[in-house]
């Protein structure tokens, strides 16, 4: 019996946008795949799956063979959705064809936007300016009894790091959680699709290097926030790829 394959769609960056040397010294560097693949490991379900990454930023051919594929996380990204990049149609194109196999998905802030817009949303440069910090969230009604917030106080902080936000969802979708500049921090598309704005995959050290270069002092804006990974284990149950486990 085969184990389940989840693949992580990396968004990181238009090419040549960054400076590789800033990541020397954070997990995975610049490679957000790698860095994924880590936090599976320390959530302890690495060893149940069949995971792989795709690069789609730098071009990396997505995935043609959908039947092998059971779930799917679309990561963030230092572009905008409006720049409407080659690799970013190319994604849209490839999001279009997951979503008639009604399988998993989770977007992570610019996957969050770029789902949106994809379904029929909307995603505006947000007038408040950056989104920055580790900073709590409020639930909707339907967020307090939703699976991806299982476990989760009513106000859990999260890392944000946006200067674009959803303004309207997709036809259909469901708010499950807000901040006063985030009419819509948390969705759910219907169709076994979620999506958030804030980042509950990665660590308060790599948020602080994406401000590296654009704004260091906003760096300090971070601290850590114990289990907010968790999040990410709560979607893969929810996806159906891993049963409970222990983390």
């Amino acid at each position: 019996m085969r184990r389940p394959r989840l693949l992580f769609l990396s968004q990181f960056a238009n090419p040549g946008s960054w400076n590789p040397q800033i990541w020397r010294r954070v997990l995975g560097h610049d490679d957000e795949a790698a860095a994924f693949e880590a936090l599976l490991d320390s959530l302890g379900v690495l060893d149940g799956l069949d995971f792989a990454g795709c690069h789609a930023h730098m071009g990396a051919p997505l995935p043609d063979d959908l039947g092998a594929i059971d779930a799917v996380v679309l990561g963030g990204s230092f572009a905008s959705v409006a720049d409407a990049y080659p690799w970013q149609q190319a994604l849209q194109a490839w999001l279009l064809r997951w979503r008639a196999t009604g399988k998993p998905l989770m977007g992570i802030c610019g996957g969050h936007q770029l789902m949106t817009v994809t379904l029929g949303g909307r995603v505006e440069r947000s007038p408040a300016g950056p989104e920055v910090g580790s900073l709590p969230v409020t639930r909707t009604p339907a967020g307090r009894s939703h699976p991806l917030f299982a476990g989760f106080g009513d106000e859990a902080p999260f890392f944000f790091g946006n200067s674009d936000r959803v303004v309207e969802p997709s036809p259909g979708a469901t708010v499950l959680a807000t901040r006063p500049n985030l009419p819509a921090a948390a969705l759910d598309h219907g169709g076994n699709w979620v999506s958030v704005q804030f980042h509950p995959e990665t660590t308060c050290d790599r948020m602080a290097t994406c401000w590296a270069e654009i704004d260091a002092a906003r760096g300090a804006a971070y601290h850590f926030i114990p289990g907010c990974e968790r999040m990410i284990l709560n979607y893969l149950r929810l996806a159906g790829v891993v049963g409970t486990v222990a983390a």
